[in-house]
């Protein structure tokens, strides 16, 4: 297996995936339509012939006006053609973090922002009712998965659990304590994971005995620890980052 490699620059380019960080948004731009699957504010769900996925910067306070109108906004602005994946962040998109795992000529890329002001672990008591409650406090950890082959949907599924596994570690790592009850946090109340996949060979299993789980989980983790380390100390330590 090649060395992990790890990058925060910009511009960088991968055969199937280019990163940008264009003003407030991090970009990532795929050389052919891939699937996508998440939970994504924009076009979420699972979604064909996706050409990029972004990441937007928003600020310390929540937007005034729907997530989807102002996603759909950036998305005209910067002029991206094809469909659109979106998700949010508070955090300053510059501290982004890369991480690229390899075996022979399957590739993950996983890109990680990580907010910690919205800290909470899985089970505590949820007091947000949708259509009801005020927005939620901004600080979330997002997600973006990429491989360079294709996934049955099962096999995007199982994906999904083995990322959210890797955050889920690297929040205990850190040491990370929920807002609410001083438990150790499993991640954001707002988290968002998104996984792309290829068309071609269309593998049908992912989980963690297998080569794609091994790349996927090395990647996932590393992005999140590098992202985590991203927020300064004090920030992380009283639970304020954005």
């Amino acid at each position: 297996m090649n060395a992990l490699a790890i990058s925060k620059g910009i511009g960088e380019v991968h055969e199937f995936v280019k990163r940008r960080v264009i003003e407030e948004t991090l970009v990532l731009s795929f050389r052919r339509p891939v699937e996508v699957v998440s939970w994504a504010l924009l076009n979420g769900g699972l979604r064909s012939d996706v050409a990029h996925i972004i990441n937007h910067h928003v600020g310390a306070r929540a937007p005034n006006e729907l997530p989807t109108k102002t996603l759909r906004r950036v998305v005209g602005r910067l002029n991206l053609k094809g469909t659109v994946v979106g998700m949010m962040t508070a955090v300053d998109i510059r501290r982004h973090s890369v991480s690229r795992v390899t075996h022979e000529d399957m590739q993950a890329c996983a890109v990680a922002t990580a907010g910690c002001g919205n800290l909470a672990t899985v089970g505590e008591t949820g007091n947000f009712v949708e259509g009801k409650s005020q927005p939620m406090c901004v600080g979330t950890i997002n997600l973006i998965v990429a491989v360079n082959y294709g996934f049955t949907h099962e096999a995007m599924l199982e994906a999904l659990t083995v990322v959210t596994e890797a955050k889920v570690k690297a929040v205990f790592e850190a040491g990370l304590r929920s807002k609410a009850n001083s438990e150790l946090a499993t991640g954001t109340g707002s988290d968002c994971v998104a996984i792309a996949a290829g068309s071609e060979r269309r593998y049908r299993i992912c989980g963690k005995h297998t080569k794609w789980g091994e790349l996927i989980g090395r990647a996932s983790l590393e992005s999140v620890r590098a992202a985590i380390r991203a927020v300064p100390g004090d920030e992380t330590r009283n639970g304020e980052a954005p």
